[in-house]
């Protein structure tokens, strides 16, 4: 919170975990559902790689003002670095001051879209009978989701950054790793299911 305060890092440079996505826990081999909303720093041209990390110098930009989790890593000793997973996490609702207009927005886009129980639709996907109906719902969810997004950002000229600071990743995204995939046709998305 002080490296966001001091403006060391801004909102723009977190993007949103919400309760339920799937994340790869330490150490775990598979992605499990959040319990916990989190923030985490945004990546670089598409990929996870850190958004203060300078390829051509091969360090950090931001390193005299990183995050407690970015000083404890070391390689060689993971100890440190675990027995702070998960404890006192930061979200975007302590980021924001309570006259924040972007703030009932956001509280009404967890109440009308929340994140679906993941690991239910992993589960339903091993039912080939309930894919159809799994799919339908999904893709109501996944246009509510795009359709509340697309009428905030154009109502406040979001940036892509803060997009993802203020709503996290939007639903079809995070229905990828499932091998639920979406394409967009003149009737909005329709989800499909790769057979891979």
């Amino acid at each position: 919170m002080k490296l966001i305060r001091s403006g060391h890092i801004q909102l723009d440079d977190l993007i949103t975990v919400r309760r339920g996505e799937l994340a790869f826990q330490p150490l775990s081999t598979c992605p499990e559902p959040v319990r916990h909303e989190f923030l985490k720093l945004a990546g670089q041209s598409g990929t996870w790689c850190c958004v203060f990390f300078d390829e051509n110098t091969n360090a950090c930009r931001r390193y005299a003002h990183r995050p407690v989790a970015c000083s404890l890593l070391d390689c060689t000793d993971t100890k440190p670095i675990l027995d702070i997973v998960g404890q006192d996490l930061l979200t975007r609702f302590d980021c924001l001051s309570s006259d924040d207009p972007l703030l009932p927005l956001i509280r009404e886009h967890e109440r009308i879209c929340p994140c679906p129980d993941l690991e239910k639709v992993r589960q339903t996907l091993d039912r080939p009978e309930a894919v159809p109906a799994l799919l339908a719902d999904l893709q109501i969810a996944v246009h509510h989701d795009l359709a509340y997004r697309t009428e905030i950002i154009q109502r406040y000229q979001l940036s892509l950054a803060r997009e993802l600071f203020a709503f996290g990743r939007p639903l079809f995204q995070l229905l990828l790793p499932l091998g639920i995939h979406n394409r967009h046709t003149s009737k909005g998305v329709s989800l499909t299911l790769s057979n891979c």
